[in-house]
This record gives structure tokens, C-alpha cells and sequence, in this order.
């Protein structure tokens, strides 16, 4: 075991997980207003005219969301041997500090009364050739209505799994949350504009002789 193992706390481990969770709901929240709901107009515009990337990008972050997800659910350690490999997971986390273990218990009900686990495996955690050769090819994993709902809910459980054990850590510190979702909004909104403007510029763009000199002059043509 090495020096940084054995002088690990449970409140130093809870800071490495804090940013884990951070990104599942960073995550999170860009797939729930960037692709779920219907008012992002910059990505329906992009939808409508490139389906093809608007795929890959949703693909892309829920296949992320359920690996952060799964690793989080991770046994304290992996290998043959006991201590052999630690995962940064919410195990760990209890077995440091028991006093999590409620918080941690209503999180793995949600994961375990789902079919995440099961798609992680099957599609995520490795290459089957055998289901390769027998089913149709797809870039995206069969996520069902069911699914999304599960990762819904994780998210949400983790957000109070972070607030509850952040006054368990941080006596007298308050806890700031609404600041992340001011940022995400902010960010989304920002993209949403960009691709609004791109959208823009293309459509002027075969009526403006200033545009055509600009796209050239930026290696476009």
C-alpha cells in the first residue's frame, strides 16, 4: 500500500469525490438542457442541419455519464488481492467513514434498481465480439426511456448526496449550489448562440461578398 493510501481521510477522499460528482452533474445538466428538453433552439437548428454530429454529441455524453456513474458504484478495491487496486468510488468513502453509509445506501438502491449496470457491462466495459458478430452495429447503446429516468434520478440523488455529507465535513462552511447551475446555464446558453450565429453567417453567406473574403481569408476556400 502505498504512503498516499495510507494516510488517506475520509474528508481528503470526499474532496477527490466532490469533483467526480461535479462532473456527473456538469454532465448532467448539458444533456438535460442541451438535448432533452425541447427549448434549445441553437441545438435544434443543430439537429435539423447536421443529425449526424447532434448523435455523436448525445451519444458521446450519456456513454460518459454512465461510466463516471458506474465507477462512482466501483467495490473499495479491484484486483486479486485485497488493497490491490483502490477505486475512487463511495465504498471507500463509507468504509472510511461509516457515518456516509446512509447517504451512500439510498444512491446504490438507485443504481442497483436499474438496468445501468447491466448496459455498462455489456456495451461500455468491453468489446463483445461474440454480440458484435450476431447484432446490428450501432454507435449508440440502447438506452430506454427507463434508462434516462435511472440517470435522472442518480444525478439528482448525487446532488443530495453532496449536500448531506458536505455539512458531515464541512461543520460551519456553507454549501453553494446554486452557483453551478447559473455557470452550466450560462455556458449552455453561450453554445446556443454560437450555433445560432453559425447558422446565421452560412445562410448570408452566398449574398455577401465581405463574408466569402472572410471565410477565404480564414483558409475556408
Amino acid at each position: 500500500m502505498t504512503t498516499v493510501q495510507t494516510n488517506l481521510t475520509a474528508a481528503n477522499l470526499w474532496a477527490v469525490l466532490t469533483k467526480e460528482i461535479t462532473g456527473i452533474q456538469v454532465l448532467w445538466e448539458t444533456v438535460e438542457r442541451a438535448l432533452l428538453k425541447p427549448d434549445g433552439k441553437g441545438l435544434a437548428l443543430l439537429k435539423e442541419d447536421s443529425p449526424l454530429v447532434f448523435r455523436l454529441l448525445q451519444t458521446a455524453l450519456m456513454e460518459s455519464m454512465l461510466m463516471r456513474l458506474s465507477r462512482l458504484m466501483d467495490p473499495e478495491n479491484s484486483g486479486k488481492k485485497e488493497g490491490d487496486r483502490p477505486n475512487l468510488s463511495l465504498k471507500r468513502l463509507v468504509a472510511l467513514e461509516p457515518g456516509v453509509g446512509d447517504d451512500e445506501m439510498a444512491i446504490r438502491r438507485l443504481w442497483d434498481g436499474s438496468n445501468l449496470k447491466t448496459l455498462r457491462d455489456k456495451y461500455l466495459s468491453h468489446n463483445d465480439l461474440t454480440r458484435s458478430l450476431i447484432a446490428q452495429h450501432s454507435l449508440n447503446i440502447p438506452l430506454e426511456t427507463a434508462d434516462i429516468e435511472a440517470m435522472r434520478a442518480l444525478a439528482s440523488g448525487l446532488r443530495s448526496l453532496r449536500q448531506s455529507v458536505h455539512r458531515k465535513f464541512a461543520s460551519g462552511v456553507a454549501y453553494l449550489d446554486e452557483s453551478l447551475d447559473n455557470e452550466i446555464q450560462r455556458d449552455v446558453d453561450i453554445l446556443s448562440r454560437s450555433l445560432h450565429g453559425s447558422q446565421l453567417f452560412f445562410e448570408l453567406l452566398p449574398d455577401h461578398e465581405v463574408l466569402q473574403q472572410a471565410w477565404q481569408a480564414a483558409g475556408h476556400g
